[in-house]
């Protein structure tokens, strides 16, 4: 609903539909809300909203035996934690092509199995996953792309609460990834107003408010613009230019090898053209590292644009196999100058890296700690 000059507004009609340039953001919010993306131009002030903002208070405090699930695009990850401790840990390669649901559950409920055994009993189970869970349904994610509708609706969208009814139904929260990634690094820097951005396969971002709440919001901001060039990249996966996910993953090494000077084959898959590239860098060559100046220069501009969204940031973090090595310092050193010389007013914005604890498991920590314990369960001896 929206309110503001008639040619405007006519424009934002034409774009905002199935036809329009933003055909997958619609389809995608349709999907995860069960009805239809409509836009609506209002006469008077009166006739617009109120605003209706809903942080979300996450617990933090892993105590107990929990269990912990991480899904990615190329793996998946499984925790268990005792009083903050990690007790098992297991990284999984899987293949989410796959059309068949049950190969996803069973998959993931075989490890889930083995972490379970490790613990007297289990008090709580957390998950982070690329996409949107809504109550602790699987709504929309991108973990599951070539499942059939009819059966991603059937088995995926409550995949989480069957994994947690396999193990005795222990009390399930289910959040965002790039959430996850917020938590672990509020309690790494030790306060709030804390951006999050995972550099891997896509760009994963998340945000604690200065009050350690989560935003209510949701934040799959590699669908979102950050470069306004009419040429700008161009994204496979939402069929638009310019989307963080071409500025802040492996696609964005990919797509500046060749002007950097890096002859690879054209069907060289990206994570293998950023190792490559991760080579060079050890051998300090100079045109590798104008590839992560360029992004750090993006990663500059996109937290002011980020800032405006309302997004109010004492700090950022970046991680991701993007980050690693001498490469990720370049990022950071480079987003802090754009910073400073162009946008004063975020001038006290912090930019970290994970330490070593954060970095091996203050990310399933977080993901373990997120349901509360059931009233009247003590602490594990």
């Amino acid at each position: 609903m929206m309110k503001g000059p008639k040619k405007l507004c006519e424009y934002f009609k034409d774009a905002f539909n199935l036809n329009g340039i933003y055909s997958f953001d619609i389809h995608t919010m349709e999907k995860i809300y069960k009805r239809k993306f409509t836009v609506e131009i209002m006469r008077n002030d009166e006739d617009l909203p109120t605003e209706k903002e809903e942080p979300e208070k996450v617990n933090t405090t892993a105590d107990g035996c929990r269990i912990a699930f991480d899904l990615g695009k190329s793996d998946f990850k499984i925790v268990a934690v005792k009083d903050g401790e990690v007790v098992f840990s297991k990284e999984s390669a899987w293949n989410i092509w796959e059309k068949n649901p049950d190969y996803h559950y069973e998959q993931v409920l075989k490890v889930l199995k083995e972490a379970a055994a490790t613990l007297p009993q289990i008090d709580g189970m957390g998950g982070s996953t690329a996409g949107v869970p809504i109550n602790n349904d699987c709504v929309w994610s991108d973990c599951f792309p070539d499942i059939e509708e009819k059966l991603y609706a059937e088995k995926v969208v409550p995949i989480f609460k069957r994994w947690a009814k396999a193990l005795g139904n222990p009390p399930l929260k289910v959040i965002n990834d790039g959430e996850v990634t917020a938590l672990a690094g509020m309690q790494m820097v030790g306060e709030g107003g804390l951006f999050g951005i995972s550099m891997g396969s896509n760009e994963g971002a998340g945000y604690v408010r200065p009050d350690g709440q989560l935003q209510g919001w949701i934040n799959e901001l590699w669908a979102g613009t950050v470069d306004f060039n009419p040429r700008a990249a161009f994204c496979p996966w939402s069929g638009a230019r310019g989307n963080g996910s071409m500025y802040f993953g492996q696609r964005a090494v990919e797509k500046l090898c060749e002007v950097a000077g890096f002859s690879l084959p054209e069907d060289m898959l990206p994570q293998i053209k950023l190792k490559e590239i991760q080579k060079y860098m050890k051998q300090d060559n100079i045109n590798a590292a104008l590839i992560y100046e360029s992004i750090g220069i993006y990663l500059g501009y996109a937290v002011a644009g980020y800032a405006e969204l309302g997004y109010k940031m004492k700090h950022v973090m970046i991680l991701g196999r993007c980050t690693s090595g001498k490469g990720g310092d370049i990022i950071l050193k480079k987003a802090a100058e754009v910073i400073r010389a162009e946008f004063p007013d975020l001038k006290d914005v912090k930019f970290h890296t994970p330490n070593e604890h954060m970095k091996r498991v203050g990310q399933c920590v977080a993901a373990a700690a997120l349901p509360l314990r059931r009233k009247g369960e003590t602490k594990s001896s």
